[in-house]
């Protein structure tokens, strides 16, 4: 099951411990017949109701309730309803999974939790398992994560697409090592928590576990993940490599842009998709930031350019603008404002796409 390899809750100070209490003044009721008496209607009465009542459930079926759709190498979820709907249930999903949501912003569509341990990474021997139940809080994986959620208007009616995008940190010590007696060696016993690669597999047993919130069972869930739903994608570099083409509509090249920039190290900070932009900064730039309480509430997406109180646009920020052409969406790349970017940042942000996109 999806649930033994993701452990995130048990690591979680956000989540109470308290087992229910029944309130002292609660009593039983009395068994009074005059109270409690028999119903007169038939059994049969109760069936022909129960009948006309389940062929009138709104109730989705989860087999049509949400899917996994695959474009390339991207994958993402497709539910039913509209986002307005959605967005409470997925708040939901993570502050049950042992989460706190440091962004949790609806007008840009966009989620993203705190770092936290998966505990199921434990060791499962004996002695470990002796000791967690002793001082669980002083036995750590050495790995940290956190988890990005982008949701779009689906292509479909009254559907909504979830992108969902990881990222790791891992403790090494300050020399780079990550073994114990090499750095005794050297005298070094301090650790600092440096980025690891997203992890795919991990990405996908969180989608499981979101389709299972959407009403599948754990094996629906399961196989559906392995299984998604496949869709063709193409992209490539033209204009003498300073733009990109996405073979697509721009609905679908739009939704396909935002999932691949999230996957390739980079944050969108605000978008704006009558023009056709997303308003982007490389991710690493945020974590030597994000111990700062203030630093996402300083971000004013809705102030206006003449407010000389926002700070100057920092050269790792960048636009990227979308436009729909013949059979295809060209994007290209620029600085904040519609600035010229550096050369060397733009082939770097339009490679990252551009691996994602093809």
């Amino acid at each position: 099951m999806m649930q033994r390899k993701v452990d995130y809750r048990s690591g979680s100070d956000n989540l109470t411990t308290n087992d229910l209490e029944v309130p002292p003044d609660l009593t039983a009721p009395s068994a009074n017949n005059s109270t409690y008496a028999l119903p007169t209607k038939s059994l049969a009465t109760y069936q022909a109701a129960s009948s006309v009542a389940a062929s009138t459930s709104p109730v989705l079926q989860s087999a049509t309730a949400a899917r996994v759709v695959q474009d390339g190498n991207q994958r993402w979820l497709e539910v039913k309803g509209a986002p307005e709907k959605v967005w409470p249930q997925l708040r939901e999903f993570w502050l049950d999974n042992g989460f706190l949501l440091k962004i949790d912003n609806p007008s840009i569509g966009i989620m993203e939790t705190d770092w936290l341990e998966n505990r199921a990474n434990l060791p499962q021997d004996w002695f470990t398992r002796v000791l967690r139940k002793v001082a669980d809080s002083f036995i750590s994986t050495g790995e940290l994560d956190k988890f990005r959620t982008r949701i779009e208007r689906g292509s479909a009616p009254d559907t909504t697409d979830i992108y969902l995008t990881h990222r790791g940190m891992v403790e090494v010590f300050a020399d780079g090592s990550s073994d114990a007696k090499v750095s005794a060696q050297s005298g070094e016993t301090k650790t600092i928590w440096t980025p690891r690669p997203s992890d795919p597999e991990l990405e996908a047993e969180m989608l499981a576990l979101m389709l299972q919130r959407f009403g599948m069972t754990g094996d629906q869930a399961a196989a559906t993940v392995q299984k998604p739903a496949m869709q063709q994608a193409r992209a490539a570099l033209v204009d003498n490599s300073q733009a990109l083409a996405v073979y697509d509509s721009f609905d679908r090249a739009w939704r396909r842009v935002g999932l691949a920039l999230d996957m390739s190290g980079y944050v969108v900070t605000d978008r704006d998709r009558s023009k056709g932009v997303y308003y982007v900064r490389r991710a690493d730039a945020d974590i030597a930031q994000e111990k700062d309480s203030d630093f996402w509430g300083k971000m004013k997406f809705w102030g206006s350019k003449d407010d000389k109180s926002a700070p100057a646009p920092k050269q790792n920020e960048f636009e990227i603008k979308l436009a729909e052409s013949v059979n295809q969406t060209k994007l290209v790349v620029s600085g904040r404002d519609g600035k010229p970017a550096d050369a060397n940042a733009q082939q770097a942000l339009l490679s990252a796409l551009l691996s994602q996109l093809k």
